[in-house]
């Protein structure tokens, strides 16, 4: 919640410092559509600028920058604490104009001496004010919002917040730059930005699209270039506060300007030459976005250093400037470079971009009637409603001529979604079909609409070596998921349709969709072709997937047909086994009672053999007999006491080792517990027999939210053969292993309702019995309840 606060409170300081910045701005530039000028521009050190176009007459009489205005009218410009040289210069022009003069009379200080220059008042032209002031000023809104865009997606992100930086001062500077050279009320904030701008495109330079190393394992270098940038700034705005001139600090920053942003370029083109696979692709992006306009603009940089007037770079770089930001705000949402893992919204994107069509309509038009003499404030006044209106009629009239005329379209996503969830409820081929016919039917009014099924061997059958007469041919070239449609009827037959589309999947014919005529004769659009193909395609996915469900139960139906195969082989091979293990007992027993009717005598060794034999036929009886179903009487047992008992049954089979148990005192269990024994004795003695001798095996009871777990786990090497066989009967990996023990388990466990589970976890074997909330309970007082 504070970090939503926060990323509030951020976004509303940027949107009142751009909104108090760009209106001061703005109402500065308008003050000076066609207000009289005497054809040059100054800065506040009465430096002339370069900012202009090789019309005006200053330029005409070969005024340049450095040069410098020592006097005009008789008024000698000085520097004063808290005042600016050109202030001399601004009162002159302004009573020259108040009086009605038509030229002022100016001494300039150039590189070959002084010179006087009369100089002629004339309006600041319609052309030069869209490209100095009005344009500028539409630039540096659409760096505000792409600075928005960024600290809305991510606010604490690295790049997010240092392409934010470089949006903002670069929007500052475009606010303040045509007011440093006119009304100078921002010339503070020009400052400020002229010498943070540089720093800020180092900075983003070496954040794009990732840190460099050197940042990422030094990210203090980034505070520095901030901290450098801001001392030049407190310098200029010292220099100002004590009247000193700033020529040279502003030198300075133009140099930095310049060298920022060819390193920019430079640095995006080096990094896009090592880059490979997705990475180049995303710094291509960036590279095509943002590198060839900050170019124009350090030419223009270094043009207006060398004296030259900036208007001839001015007509590439202001359109430059104006894609910079949105261009790149598509390249950093598209690649999601700020990390934000947000959702991009289509219908805010729409607005964002109607609104941005609403803001040119009303600049071109406002632009193209100031040209033609018209006063400004009324061009903006008619231009404004004018598009806005234009554009909510647009908006209505393409949705009623979607309506109207292109059905499809509106009926798009809902037919498909439709269609999906019929589809997804049906493994039919038939059922396929009939979905298909009944989906494009609602939407498309025409004749009638027929879904014709291929069978999977006509349609191979037609694909190779030529279709039935009337049938679609499958061209061999075609490939997975192609569409064909035919808008001419075949003339073979009578009741051919209007349009026919080929169901395909991976090369294979599936189904011919047919579709007649619209009712009234009306004419098929580009929207009903698309909205068929992607019908075609849903309904090519469906009827393959149809065909492999049809393959698969019958796959099925053979296997479980070979299981009953194989099954009763294993119980004639059990029955072979068993006579094979009785006959010798029976023999040995047929002997002895001969042998008894003779008054013969058996010996020690005979009666040993007896009763290991005995022994053994009671195991193989008992091992059967467990196989049986026998009715649970159940009953409330500690599970603690279950485990006791399981460990007293195999005392001999542990030796000197011990079950590690984890189990609550009051834990109690609903269960049969004769065969509950039988389950725990079974999995604990399979576990010693992997553990081995150094392994350990234990009992864990866990309670859940839907009951409790009684887990038997081991430290063996695992579970070997075919897992799927597990609890299959007589399948066992052991050597003498009967493959009875874990099926007696499966089945007293899911004859209690239980479900259970191997599974292999940090180092050891786990069967997992999941017991359900009603035979569990924590107390013996659930017992008496």
């Amino acid at each position: 919640m504070p970090a939503i606060e926060n990323r509030r409170w951020l976004l509303a300081v940027v949107v009142l410092a751009a909104l108090v910045l760009g209106g001061s701005g703005m109402r500065s530039a308008l003050s000076w559509y066609e207000r009289p000028f005497p054809g040059v521009l100054v800065d506040p050190d009465g430096v002339v600028s370069s900012v202009g176009l090789p019309s005006w007459e200053g330029f005409q009489k070969g005024l340049r920058y450095p040069d410098r205005v020592v006097e005009v009218d008789g008024w000698h410009l000085e520097s004063t604490e808290g005042r600016y040289r050109a202030g001399a210069w601004d009162a002159a022009v302004e009573r020259a104009a108040r009086e009605g003069r038509r030229s002022v009379h100016a001494r300039v200080e150039t590189a070959e001496g002084l010179r006087d220059v009369e100089l002629s008042l004339v309006p600041f032209d319609a052309l030069a004010w869209w490209f100095y002031a009005g344009g500028l000023m539409v630039v540096a809104s659409l760096y505000v919002g792409a600075a928005l865009i960024a600290l809305s997606a991510s606010p604490h992100g690295k790049l997010a917040r240092a392409f934010a930086s470089a949006a903002l001062f670069a929007a500052l500077f475009q606010f303040a730059l045509f007011d440093y050279h006119s009304s100078r009320h921002l010339v503070p904030f020009f400052h400020v930005a002229y010498a943070l701008v540089p720093m800020s495109f180092f900075t983003l330079a070496l954040r794009l699209p990732d840190d460099v190393p050197l940042i990422a394992r030094y990210p203090v270098f980034a505070r520095i270039a901030h901290g450098l940038g801001g001392l030049l700034a407190a310098a200029l705005l010292a220099s100002h506060a004590m009247g000193w001139t700033t020529v040279a600090l502003r030198s300075v920053c133009a140099i930095l300007f310049v060298a920022s942003f060819f390193f920019f370029a430079t640095t995006l083109i080096l990094r896009f030459a090592a880059a490979e696979g997705d990475r180049r692709r995303t710094l291509r992006a960036l590279l095509l976005a943002m590198a060839p306009p900050h170019v124009v603009i350090a030419l223009g940089f270094m043009l207006a250093m060398l004296g030259a007037p900036a208007s001839t770079l001015a007509w590439f770089a202001i359109p430059a400037l104006a894609l910079t930001p949105v261009s790149s705000v598509v390249a950093f949402i598209r690649y999601d470079l700020w990390g934000s893992r947000a959702l991009l919204s289509r219908p805010l994107t729409r607005v964002i971009i109607a609104c941005m069509m609403v803001a040119l309509t009303v600049i071109l038009c406002s632009a193209c009637a100031g040209y033609a003499g018209l006063p400004l404030l009324g061009a903006i006044k008619v231009a404004a409603p004018a598009a806005v209106v234009s554009a909510a009629l647009v908006v209505f009239a393409l949705g009623a001529g979607d309506r109207k005329l292109f059905p499809a379209r509106a009926e798009y996503k809902p037919t498909v979604e439709q269609l999906s969830e019929e589809l997804t409820l049906v493994a039919d081929p038939d059922e396929v079909a009939f979905a298909v016919e009944r989906t494009v039917a609602r939407w498309l009014s025409c004749e009638r609409v027929t879904f014709r099924r291929i069978a999977v061997d006509a349609a191979d059958g037609a694909g190779s070596a030529g279709a039935a007469p009337g049938e679609p041919a499958q061209r061999a070239d075609e490939s997975s998921g192609e569409r064909v449609i035919e808008v001419e009827p075949s003339k073979a037959s009578a009741s051919a349709s209007e349009l026919s589309l080929t169901v395909m999947f991976r090369g294979r014919l599936l189904g011919v969709l047919e579709v007649g005529k619209k009712r009234g004769g009306a004419l098929f659009t580009s929207e009903d072709l698309d909205l068929l193909r992607t019908i075609g395609n849903q309904a090519a996915l469906a009827m393959a997937h149809a065909h492999s469900y049809a393959e698969l139960e019958r796959r099925r139906r053979e296997q479980a047909a070979a299981w009953r195969d194989e099954r009763a082989a294993l119980i004639e091979t059990l029955a072979a086994e068993i006579t094979h293990e009785v006959r010798y007992p029976i023999n040995f027993f047929r002997s002895v009672f001969k042998r008894g009717s003779k008054n013969q005598s058996l010996d020690a060794e005979e009666v040993d053999i007896g009763c290991e034999e005995v022994e053994r036929l009671e195991r193989l009886v008992m091992g059967l007999r467990r196989v049986t179903h026998r009715k649970l009487e159940r009953r409330r047992l500690a599970v603690e006491e279950l485990v006791s008992r399981a460990e007293m049954l195999l005392r001999d089979q542990l030796g000197k080792r011990r079950i590690e148990a984890r189990v609550s005192a009051g834990s109690r269990l609903r269960c049969d517990p004769d065969q509950a024994t039988q389950v725990l004795v079974n999995l604990l003695s399979n576990g010693l027999d992997a553990a081995g001798d150094k392994g350990t095996i234990g009992v864990v009871w866990e309670t859940t939210e839907s009951g409790a777990e009684l887990v038997v786990w081991d430290t063996g090497p695992g579970i070997s053969g075919d897992a799927s066989r597990l609890f299959a009967p007589w399948y066992t990996t052991k050597p003498r292993g009967t493959g009875l023990g874990l099926a007696i388990t499966h089945r007293i466990v899911r004859a209690h309702g239980w479900l259970i589970e191997p599974e292999r976890r940090d180092g050891t074997t786990r069967f997992v019995i999941s017991i359900p909330a009603a035979d569990v309970s924590m107390t013996a007082e659930d017992e008496v309840a």
